[in-house]
């Protein structure tokens, strides 16, 4: 018999401490000089819990605290998004018009995107995290036409195919997939899981962003302290990272489910294409990020 999963935040019904941790680095950010920033999401403001910083210099010292007690978290938060957004643009160049976000948390890829307009973003995340993000929006009177939310469990055992198609989602149609921090926070049965799933629902050539967090962390024997103390710091707060891999096994875990790896950035990789020439963080090597494509199965041919 399996044993039941740890209740967490977001098991318990409740929003995703995590995702305020990633809107305020977004947050404080976008209060950087132009010239120095890594992301510019102006919207990640809304979503924070503690006040933005009012000046550039103040939101790089608050920034470069926090790099220097976790290196390498800013970069992999930051930087997979834009990572992310470049895949995106070229996507939808070159015709595609569906965006899916897994685990979206308080994403704005929708609200800053300027391409073609009918492109729509399905949106799919925990109830609890959903909730909260629609109401601050609609207070804030940001509007959300291009968004559809998919209210969806990671853990609880239903069908991503069947919550996609209940809000319209065209599953002949390629798309572009993010999911982004969320495979070290699900069991590893799990994580295989939304693999098949995804891979059920998406159209042969859709393409896929994902990241992972090293099995060392996870462990506990990374040889990099700050990301120890993150590990720690979040399953205090009851989301602890409970599945790391490898450059290998997460190649492989994409390609068992029928996703073809393309590329494959660490820490590093980023900071040196989207860092700038005077990058504000650090690049501690402990977590990675792939490009797959959906190849034909069998059955698609």
């Amino acid at each position: 018999m399996t044993a039941p999963a740890p209740q967490t935040r977001l098991r318990a019904g409740r929003s995703s401490e995590t995702a305020h941790l990633t809107a305020r680095a977004r947050a404080a950010d976008a209060v950087i000089e132009p010239g120095r920033r890594l992301l510019s999401d102006t919207y990640a403001h809304l979503f924070v819990t503690v006040p933005p910083p009012a000046t550039s210099e103040e939101a790089l010292d608050r920034l470069q605290r926090l790099d220097r007690a976790h290196g390498g978290f800013l970069a992999e938060i930051l930087l997979r998004q834009r990572r992310f957004e470049d895949l995106v643009a070229l996507a939808v160049e070159a015709g595609t018009r569906q965006v899916l976000l897994l685990g979206a948390g308080y994403d704005t890829t929708a609200l800053r995107f300027r391409g073609t307009e009918d492109v729509r973003f399905f949106e799919v995340d925990h109830p609890a995290t959903q909730a909260e993000k629609a109401r601050t929006l609609a207070e804030a009177g940001v509007r959300t036409d291009a968004v559809v939310s998919v209210p969806f469990d990671f853990t609880a055992g239903a069908s991503l195919r069947d919550a996609l198609s209940a809000r319209g989602f065209d599953h002949a149609a390629p798309c572009v997939v993010g999911w982004l921090g969320v495979t070290f926070f699900l069991p590893v049965q799990a994580c295989r899981s939304t693999f098949a799933e995804l891979a059920a629902a998406v159209a042969p050539g859709s393409l896929l962003l994902f990241d992972y967090m090293d099995e060392s962390v996870v462990d506990g024997t990374s040889r990099y302290e700050g990301a120890l103390a993150m590990a720690r710091q979040v399953a205090e707060q009851g989301e602890p990272y409970v599945h790391g891999m490898t450059p290998r096994s997460a190649a492989a875990t994409a390609r068992a489910a029928g996703f073809e790896p393309l590329e494959q950035l660490r820490v590093p990789d980023l900071v040196r294409r989207y860092g700038g020439d005077e990058p504000y963080c650090s690049d501690d090597d402990f977590m990675g990020l792939v490009t797959a494509r959906r190849e034909p199965s069998g059955r698609d041919h």
